[in-house]
């Protein structure tokens, strides 16, 4: 086995344990200390083997301290101009993301009917 064969095994297997890792942190969302510490995992496991989070979990957790998305708990969520705003309640970063695309497609069907 050459060593690109290596290395696409070695990232396949660390994109399985990122998913089980942040998966993991869900589950265990109310222990507020078991979730951070695999979620820190996981993010260490990604930027060693240069593999991007999956979006869909990317939007559970803060970027800068690492805790898990609980509405009115650890986050405060605000729609407005074209935006989801996250903010996060332990360290107050922000994290917009934007929904103008899904916005676009609702008024192109509204214009067309």
């Amino acid at each position: 086995m050459g060593w690109k064969e290596r290395k696409a095994v070695r990232k396949k297997v660390a994109s399985e344990r990122i998913k089980e890792l942040l998966k993991f942190s869900e589950l265990h969302k109310n222990d507020e200390i078991l979730s951070k510490n695999s979620i820190k995992t996981a993010v260490a496991i990604s930027r060693r083997h240069k593999i991007r989070i999956p979006s869909k979990f990317k939007r559970k957790f803060c970027k800068k301290c690492f805790t898990v998305f609980i509405p009115n708990k650890t986050v405060r969520i605000r729609t407005g101009k074209g935006k989801v705003t996250f903010t996060c309640l332990n360290c107050g970063h922000i994290k917009r993301i934007p929904y103008l695309k899904e916005k676009k497609i609702i008024n192109n069907i509204k214009i067309e009917n």
